[in-house]
């Protein structure tokens, strides 16, 4: 998972970076830092984004989509 990933899911569950950020009790600038390639998505970041917003195949479509419209958008 890297912050494209992370960015697709926030984008699915419609939250701000903020948002997302509490749901998963980390602060903002984390997750702004994950999005932007600045840092990177760590085991334990990716254990709290399958506990709180789950994985599967509406997930894999999400990333899936936000990658095809970034094709696009370039």
């Amino acid at each position: 998972m890297n912050g494209f990933a992370v960015r697709a899911i926030r984008i699915k569950e419609n939250l701000t970076q903020s948002e997302f950020a509490e749901k998963l009790r980390v602060s903002p600038s984390l997750i702004s830092g994950i999005e932007s390639g600045q840092r990177r998505v760590t085991r334990d970041m990716r254990i709290k984004i399958a506990q709180v917003f789950g994985t599967g195949d509406e997930i894999d479509e999400a990333i899936a989509r936000a990658r095809e419209s970034e094709k696009w958008a370039h």
